[in-house]
């Protein structure tokens, strides 16, 4: 390959172009939501005087905009889905317009009417981004796509969260330079202008026909279709459990650093970085794990952490070190943030896996009007418990402790129904934990990222390869795909990688049994290797087939496969094989699967195979062996005939040692033992007292009584003793009857 080739860069697809320009708005989108609402907007707030039933109403509109959905669903069935969306995002922004003058109004002293300002433009953004809404899940669903849809979705959630980290960052040190209500509306301004340019984004996309609700269709028809889903009524009773929990931790961890522990507003834009940094990790291990184990297993492990995490809010201590409090609540901002991100996140990756494309747009009306009705019960109930029990004569700590000890009881019921949920070809929980504390795993999964985005057969056999060395089963889906390759070397260590896992799913082994059907004379043989080492019953009538094919390769691995699993019903084929086949490999792994059987009755079967005139040395040793093996071992006969390869002297002494050395007591007996070791010694060496070696395996009383008749026939065959190997067995065999009379 000339340097001018491989200096050539795969181009990207349509759908990866499509994927960066949806990553530039959310990107941009993020920031300017991020400036129009959220933090900044609970600090202006604050400023002007806001109750705390006010900052939970304010809180609520971010999830009442789902109920808005529905009219948008009613526009798009005569309009453009991308239209919708794009127009009503541009309104979205341009609705925030009047909150510009807030400001102006405190600064003349109506403080009060600022904040119906301010509340009024929150909800005309919060209307057009509900009728909005109702195209992104069609356009994210068309680009997500079937592979990779985990780590698209952890994209776009990873930038979400990036943008809000350098606003967060940006807008603290701006706080710490700068205050008044002035700066709050130029930082409304600023996001109003960006939030305009990512709208204008939208209107490049194509249209996504295929999430377009059927024509006649209805959005209550739709649901309650989909509602016979037993799947997914466990899924959204889950998540609306969630949704209240998250409404309610989300809202008022802002104030809680706030109200409880005095923090300025620079210290608690600091926290929201925190909290944007934990959602940063949650999408770091989504784009990681999410394609590989599956949505529920990570489902289940983030809300478990938003449990966890709520936990020390429950605690809330007095920290009267500033730097201590500061530890405190950033730890606090940043686990939260990845729990409660990080459930919604895999939440959504779940929900489509089990929903249709053509009850996309209905149901993700559904999914985000339950979003938005628990996240804004969430909110709106918060502020107002926190202010019914001030007026109580609660002390704020205790307010807090006890609002967050409800939201932990919700987690804690969501976690339980998280387990119930439907896997969809996911790994267990417990699989996915093991995973996510094993470095060996993790590192598989980062060869796993590379392979993916490997361009050449060169990379792919290398990474393939690299792969196999970790031997971890989170690697086995992700290696099937690789055994459609139209190479042969990427087929062959795909099957090799998928050899070395110690457990594979059913389908994979479904994959694999196809293998030996697909592929004869190339990587069956591979395949047939991995099912007997598995024991896939399953694949029983593919190996028995595969014992009556020409390739040889494929006839060996089908018959140790089918000793492995112990059928029976092959040995018969197996035995006509080794007395039949001129092919010394086959003949060899005939002789290994037949020894697996341990059965005395192929003895005659291996004998003759021996007959033939010129069987080479390391086939005539496989035979020998197998048939030690068949007889239970013979005592130390392997180590014994390993040696007797190399150094025949030596090990036949240690051979007859236990005849020389008998002790029984009558110095005749013993001088016959003597004498008969000489005669056995002179039949290994060149074949004479055949007769002798035949009468002491026919008076054997501890060999089976066939293979008794068939070795001391042998014993006394011109053509089978001319083999030193063999005689060098049959003295063996002799000495073991002659030590037990």
């Amino acid at each position: 390959m000339s340097s001018s080739q491989a200096s050539i860069k795969p181009r990207k697809t349509r759908q990866e172009r499509l994927r960066s320009s949806f990553l530039l708005f959310t990107s941009l989108n993020s920031l300017s939501f991020m400036l129009l609402s959220g933090s900044v907007l609970t600090l202006f707030s604050l400023s002007l005087g806001a109750s705390g039933t006010y900052i939970g109403l304010l809180g609520s509109l971010n999830f009442i905009t789902y109920f808005f959905m529905p009219l948008g669903r009613h526009i798009i069935r005569r309009r453009s889905i991308v239209k919708v969306f794009g127009w009503a995002w541009m309104l979205r922004y341009w609705g925030m317009i009047p909150a510009l003058f807030a400001p102006i109004l405190a600064w003349r002293g109506a403080p009060g009417w600022g904040l119906v300002l301010l509340f009024g433009s929150s909800l005309l953004f919060n209307i057009f981004r509900g009728i909005g809404l109702i195209g992104n899940n069609p356009i994210l669903g068309m680009l997500a796509g079937d592979r990779g849809r985990g780590a698209f979705l952890s994209n776009v959630q990873i930038s979400n969260s990036m943008t809000a980290i350098v606003t967060s960052a940006a807008s603290m040190l701006v706080f710490w330079k700068f205050s008044g209500n002035i700066l709050y509306g130029s930082i409304m301004a600023l996001g109003i202008i960006i939030g305009s340019i990512a709208s204008a984004i939208l209107f490049g996309f194509p249209e996504p026909e295929a999430y377009k609700p059927k024509a006649g269709s209805s959005f209550l028809a739709s649901v309650k279709e989909a509602w016979k889903d037993k799947p997914l009524r466990r899924f959204i009773t889950v998540f609306a459990l969630m949704s209240f929990s998250a409404g309610t931790a989300r809202t008022f961890i802002v104030t809680h650093a706030s109200v409880l522990y005095a923090q300025n507003p620079g210290l608690v834009m600091a926290y929201s970085v925190a909290f944007n940094f934990g959602s940063v990790a949650a999408g770091y291990l989504s784009r990681k794990l999410m394609d590989r184990l599956g949505a529920k297993p990570l489902y289940v492990v983030f809300i478990v952490l938003a449990f966890l995490a709520m936990l020390p809010v429950v605690w809330s201590p007095a920290i009267e070190s500033s730097l201590l409090s500061l530890f405190f609540l950033a730890a606090l901002n940043f686990i939260i943030g990845m729990g409660i991100i990080g459930q919604e996140n895999a939440g959504q990756a779940y929900f489509f896996s089990i929903v249709s494309k053509e009850h996309m747009v209905d149901l993700a009306i559904m999914y985000f009007m339950i979003f938005g009705f628990g996240g804004a019960l969430g909110s709106t109930a918060g502020g107002v418990f926190l202010d019914f029990l001030s007026a109580a004569g609660f002390s704020a700590r205790q307010s807090y402790q006890l609002l967050y000890l409800i939201s932990v009881a919700f987690t804690l019921f969501g976690s339980i129904g998280a387990l119930k949920l439907n896997p969809v070809g996911a790994a267990t929980v417990k699989e996915s934990l093991s995973v996510l504390f094993s470095m060996r795993d993790i590192k598989a999964i980062g060869v796993l990222e590379k392979l993916e985005r490997s361009g050449t057969p060169a990379d792919e056999i290398r990474l393939i390869r690299e792969l196999g060395t970790y031997g971890v089963a989170v690697a086995g889906r992700e290696l099937l795909s690789y055994l459609g390759s139209p190479r042969l070397d990427v087929r062959i260590e795909a099957l090799l990688a998928l050899e070395n896992l110690d457990k594979l799913s059913v389908k994979a082994m479904r994959a694999i049994t196809k293998e030996i059907e697909k592929h004869p004379y190339t990587t069956a043989y591979v395949a047939a290797r991995i099912l007997g080492k598995h024991g896939f019953l399953e694949g029983l009538p593919s190996l028995r087939m595969a014992l009556h094919t020409d390739d040889y390769m494929l006839q060996g691995s089908a018959m140790i496969a089918l000793s492995a699993m112990a059928d029976d019903q092959s040995l018969e084929t197996m035995e006509k094989l080794v007395e039949e086949t001129e092919n010394p490999r086959l003949l060899i792994m005939a002789a290994s699967a037949i020894e697996k059987f341990g059965k005395t009755s192929s003895i005659p079967s291996l004998v003759t195979s021996l007959k033939r005139i010129n069987p080479p040395p390391y086939a005539f040793d496989e035979i020998v062996l197998a048939l030690s093996g068949i007889l239970g071992g013979l005592g130390n006969f392997y180590s014994l005939y390993s040696e007797f390869s190399h150094d025949p002297e030596a090990a036949t002494a240690k051979l007859l040692e236990p005849l020389e050395e008998v002790k029984s007591g009558s110095a005749d007996h013993d001088q016959k033992m003597k004498q008969t070791a000489k005669d056995l010694y002179a039949f290994i060496k060149d074949g004479s007292n055949r007769t002798l070696v035949g009468r002491a395996i026919a008076a054997s009383v501890i060999m089976d009584m066939a293979a008794v008749l068939v070795l001391s026939e042998a014993a006394i065959n011109t053509d089978l003793c001319r083999y030193m190997g063999f005689r060098f067995f049959l003295v063996a065999c002799a000495i073991e009857a002659l030590l037990h009379e």
